[in-house]
């Protein structure tokens, strides 16, 4: 039994390594707050460790029998190490396609749209600034209403397909160029305590971390395929200050 729990101890060390290093690329990199519940990389992060923890170890403790030759034992722990490294980059793939890469502004909401939400032709209608996914939390975007019937027509027919005027490449324009249609959109937070009066001490918390007074504050919802929350919104610039886990649409 020592030689179970000791082979087991160890793999259970270099796969907790392993965890603990995937996970910091995930929730400092490709999921920062709040972005790993808004989006599920926390879900998918838990799966992936439940794996790397469970499966590893575990296969080891069985098959580490005392009486085993040592070669053998090395050969068995070899597969099983294959085993896991193959289940791991599974993982970290689907949680890297999963990654939120922008968030756009849309008519009179923000979308968090992540690589499995476009099509990797049309990448190449975006703007070449924004061709390139980024790998370092997702950036503020915005989109542009299509013009003239054959534009609208296909915009409307890549919606009803699925792919939302934020996850059309060929609509989308720097965050700068929108600024006028977000503040246009965008409504005064005490809509928001009004609907939601538990949430006043986070949107004042939000503001005050930002510098801002709290009536200068205003609010959008904020959609992912997962939920719907708010996304705060300084009124002088119109960049994202804070979020609260509600629905925005009341």
């Amino acid at each position: 039994m020592n030689r179970r729990f000791r082979a087991a101890g160890i793999h259970l060390l270099v796969s907790a390594v392993a965890a603990a290093a995937i996970g910091s690329v995930v929730s400092l990199l490709w999921y920062p707050a709040p972005y790993g519940e808004l989006a599920g990389g926390l879900r998918l992060m838990a799966i992936l460790v439940g794996v790397d923890l469970v499966l590893g170890p575990m296969l080891t403790a069985v098959v580490a029998a005392p009486a085993k030759p040592r070669a053998e034992l090395i050969r068995d722990i070899g597969v099983i190490a294959l085993i896991q490294l193959a289940a791991m980059a599974y993982g970290v793939h689907a949680i890297a396609v999963s990654r939120p890469v922008y968030v756009v502004f849309e008519v009179d909401r923000f979308r968090v749209v992540t690589p499995v939400d476009l099509d990797p032709k049309e990448l190449a209608e975006a703007p070449a600034s924004l061709r390139e996914l980024p790998w370092t939390g997702p950036r503020l975007i915005a989109t542009v209403r299509p013009t003239g019937n054959a534009g609208l027509f296909d915009s409307i027919g890549k919606s009803l397909n699925g792919a939302d005027l934020a996850m059309q490449p060929e609509h989308w324009v720097d965050y700068s160029e929108a600024k006028a249609a977000v503040a246009k959109a965008a409504k005064p937070v005490g809509i928001l305590l009004h609907r939601y009066p538990e949430t006043e001490s986070a949107v004042r918390a939000a503001a005050a971390k930002a510098g801002l007074p709290i009536e200068s504050v205003r609010f959008l919802p904020l959609m992912s395929r997962r939920s719907s929350w708010v996304a705060l919104l300084g009124m002088s610039n119109m960049q994202i200050v804070g979020f609260i886990p509600v629905d925005g649409f009341f």
